[in-house]
C-alpha cells in the first residue's frame, strides 16, 4: 500500500494552512475584546445601581420630581404673569395655591361618596358574590385541582385591615405632600436661577445656547402636553358623569372625577375605569348584560379618544411612539407605582426633547 501521496498532502497542509487555521483566535485583538466586555459590565453595574437607588430613594425622589415636572409645565404661566407686571413671588404663590385648591376640591368631592362605599364594603362584596354565584362550581373545581397538584399549605390567610392600611399610609403621604408643595414653591420661585445654573455648567457659548434651548423646549412641550391632556381628560370626566347619571348609578360625580384622574395614566387608567364601572353596574342592575352597558360605552368612547382625538391633537405637538409610551409606563409604574405611572409620559417627553436636540431627526446617525 502506497501512503506516500497522503503523507505529502498532509505535509503540504501543515506548511500552507488556511487563513482560519493560520489565526486560531477568531478575534483580531483578544485584549481589546475583554477590555470592551469589562467596560460593558461596568456600565451594566452602574445602570443596576442607579435603578436600585431610584427604588430605594423613591420616597424622596417622587415628590421632588413631581414638583419639578409641575413647575416646568406651569412656568410659561409665571412668565406671562411677569410680562403683565406681576411679581415673581405672586405668580409663584398663585401656582402653589392653584394646586392646593384643586387638590382640596378633589378631596371634598370624593370624600363623602368614597366613605359611603367603604362603609358598605361588606354589603357590596356580598352582592357581587351573589351575582357571580354561577361561577362557584368552576371555581370550586379549579381550587380542587390546585389542591391536588400543589397540596394544602395549612396556612391561614390574614384578612387585610383596609382602614389600618390607610391610616398607616397617611403620615408618609402627608410628609411627601408637604415636600412636594415646598419643592414646587422653590422651583417656581427660583426658576431663573435654576436656568442660569444649568446653562453655566457648559463652558462654550454653543453649549450654553443648546442647554437653554433644551430647557425651554422641555418647558413648552410639558406645558402644552399637560394643558391639552387636562382639557381632554376633563371632557372624559364629564362624559363619564353624564353616562353614570343617565344609567342611574349612585354618586355620578365620583365616577366622573375618577375617570378624569385615571385618564392621565395611558392604557392602564381607562382599563381600571372599565372595571370600576362594571362593578358598579353589578351593584346597580340585576343582570350582567345591563351591568355591561356603562363599561362598553365608556370603552368605545375611550377607544375613540385614545386613537383619534389624542393622536390628532397631541401628535401635532410632539411625536411620541406608542410603544415608547407603553414601555415608559410599564417601567415607571413597576419602579414607583401609581405616581410613577403618572410621571411616565412627562419623563418620556423630557427625554425625547433632549434627544431631539442632541440627535436631530434630519441627521444621519448611520453611514450610507
Amino acid at each position: 500500500m502506497n501512503v506516500e501521496p497522503k503523507r505529502r498532502s498532509w505535509d503540504w497542509a501543515i506548511r500552507n494552512p488556511s487563513p482560519g487555521v493560520r489565526n486560531p483566535s477568531p478575534l483580531r485583538d483578544p485584549a481589546e475584546f475583554w477590555r470592551a466586555m469589562a467596560q460593558a459590565a461596568t456600565i451594566m453595574m452602574g445602570i443596576l445601581l442607579f435603578g436600585a437607588f431610584l427604588y430605594v430613594a423613591r420616597g424622596l425622589l417622587l415628590p421632588i420630581l413631581s414638583a419639578l415636572v409641575v413647575s416646568l409645565a406651569l412656568r410659561p404661566l409665571a412668565v406671562r404673569g411677569a410680562r403683565l407686571g406681576l411679581p415673581v413671588w405672586f405668580s409663584t404663590l398663585a401656582i402653589v395655591a392653584l394646586f392646593v385648591t384643586g387638590f382640596y376640591a378633589l378631596i371634598v368631592v370624593l370624600s363623602e361618596p368614597a366613605s359611603d362605599l367603604l362603609a358598605r364594603s361588606q354589603e357590596i362584596g356580598a352582592t357581587i358574590r351573589e351575582k357571580f354565584r354561577f361561577m362557584d362550581r368552576p371555581l370550586f373545581a379549579l381550587r380542587e385541582l390546585q389542591t391536588a397538584i400543589v397540596g394544602s399549605s395549612g396556612l391561614a390567610v390574614e384578612q387585610n385591615n383596609v382602614l389600618g392600611s390607610v391610616m398607616a399610609a397617611l403620615p408618609p403621604f402627608a410628609l411627601q405632600l408637604v415636600l412636594f408643595l415646598a419643592t414646587l414653591f422653590f422651583f417656581a420661585f427660583s426658576g431663573n436661577a435654576m436656568r442660569r445654573t444649568i446653562v453655566n455648567v457648559f463652558a462654550t457659548r454653543d453649549g450654553r445656547l443648546r442647554a437653554l434651548r433644551v430647557v425651554g423646549d422641555i418647558e413648552a412641550n410639558l406645558s402644552s402636553y399637560l394643558i391639552t391632556v387636562t382639557i381632554i381628560n376633563l371632557g372624559v370626566g364629564i362624559v363619564a358623569t353624564l353616562v353614570t347619571f343617565a344609567l342611574g348609578f349612585p354618586t355620578p360625580l365620583l365616577w366622573g372625577a375618577l375617570a378624569f384622574v385615571l385618564n392621565y395614566i395611558p392604557y392602564v387608567g381607562p382599563g381600571i375605569m372599565h372595571v370600576i364601572l362594571f362593578v358598579i353596574g353589578l351593584l346597580t342592575f340585576d343582570t350582567l348584560w345591563l351591568a355591561l352597558i356603562a363599561p362598553l360605552f365608556f370603552m368605545a368612547f375611550t377607544f375613540v379618544e385614545g386613537h383619534f382625538i389624542v393622536p390628532n391633537v397631541v401628535g401635532r405637538q410632539l411625536l411620541l411612539h406608542p410603544l415608547a409610551v407603553f414601555l415608559s409606563l410599564a417601567f415607571w409604574a413597576w419602579l414607583w407605582g401609581p405616581i410613577g405611572a403618572l410621571l411616565a409620559t412627562p419623563i418620556l417627553i423630557a427625554v425625547t426633547v433632549s434627544l431631539d436636540h442632541l440627535y436631530p431627526r434630519g441627521s444621519k446617525l448611520l453611514p450610507g
